[in-house]
């Protein structure tokens, strides 16, 4: 499944190599996995102690696929719309937690409904600082997330077209490590997260999705932005790869035949400082490249974002 978004996606992730290279080697905080359309949309830095972000995406194209990566034309939502609010505040230099929701809008055709999705608290803690003297010691964080299944899903759904469906329906734990190589002018990191569910009854059946993994490799780059009048604006670009593995889902403790999913995903982003405490960051994300996905919905997402620091 085509589209002129993938196309574009397709092209800045050829060019970004280039434009990384171009950059000069100054220093900006980020980490492997910020950007990459995860759960994390908002992450403090050692200088911030309280941080708000408002996002918006719009996701034009979603499909379902099957266990060979075939497009099912069951019924469900053909577009999505979210808007995700969140804030975080630091617990020291190296700790910090976020609180997170968003509203989802899903469409199909001319009707469409709306409604809040499931919250994420998250944590990272910093394990090891970067540092000037030593470029080839990677900062290290330590992160781990909660989501409680509060949203309709699918269990619960009443909307023949799942238009009300806009949560898991299974309390989620996350954990992994991110580790970012921030001292470069090519700043290489990588990221390792597992997903686990809480088996859930629906129906009178105990129902238990697979366990988890996406991994997340990117680049970041940093330069300034020049202006007319003289000034500059700070702009970090940054790009990459993610891959996502769930094991078979359990129905009563037994595997559910060809339930396994896989979903290979692209990301670029380009964030701009329009002030000394503000940013703005565009994103643009595809799930199943190359047709790489099985069971899971290929999507292609635009994202606008404003954070900005408190304190």
């Amino acid at each position: 499944m085509r589209s002129w978004s993938n196309d574009i996606l397709a092209l800045v992730l050829a060019l970004m190599p280039g434009f990384l290279l171009a950059f000069g080697p100054g220093r900006a905080m980020a980490c492997a996995s910020c950007g990459s359309g995860g759960d994390d949309p908002l992450v403090l830095f050692p200088a911030e102690s309280l941080k708000i972000y408002a996002g918006a995406t719009v996701t034009p194209t979603l499909a379902s696929t099957g266990p060979d990566g075939e497009i099912l034309t069951s019924s469900g939502p053909d577009r999505r719309a979210t808007t995700t609010v969140a804030a975080g505040v630091a617990l020291s230099r190296r700790a910090f937690l976020t609180v997170s929701d968003a509203i989802v809008s899903n469409a199909r055709g001319d009707a469409s409904r709306s409604g809040p999705g499931d919250p994420v608290l998250s944590g990272r803690y910093t394990l090891v600082m970067p540092q000037l003297a030593q470029p080839l010691v990677p900062q290290v964080q330590l992160l781990g997330g909660y989501r409680p299944a509060i949203a309709t899903s699918i269990h619960d759904a009443t909307d023949a077209n799942l238009l009300d469906v806009f949560g898991s329906g299974f309390d989620e734990w996350r954990a992994g490590f991110d580790v970012w190589f921030g001292m470069f002018p090519v700043k290489p990191g990588f990221a390792l997260i597992m997903t686990e569910s809480i088996p859930a009854r629906h129906n009178d059946i105990l129902l238990q999705p697979g366990r988890l993994y996406r991994a997340t490799t990117s680049l970041t780059g940093v330069a300034e932005l020049p202006f007319l009048d003289g000034s500059t604006w700070p702009l970090k670009i940054a790009a990459g790869l993610t891959n996502d593995q769930r094991g078979p889902a359990l129905q009563d403790g037994d595997s559910v035949p060809a339930s396994r999913q896989s979903a290979t995903g692209a990301f670029a982003s380009a964030d701009v400082g329009v002030s000394s405490s503000g940013n703005i960051k565009v994103s643009l994300a595809r799930q199943g490249i190359a047709g790489r996905i099985r069971n899971a919905v290929a999507s292609t997402s635009w994202t606008v974002a404003w954070s900005s620091v408190l304190r």
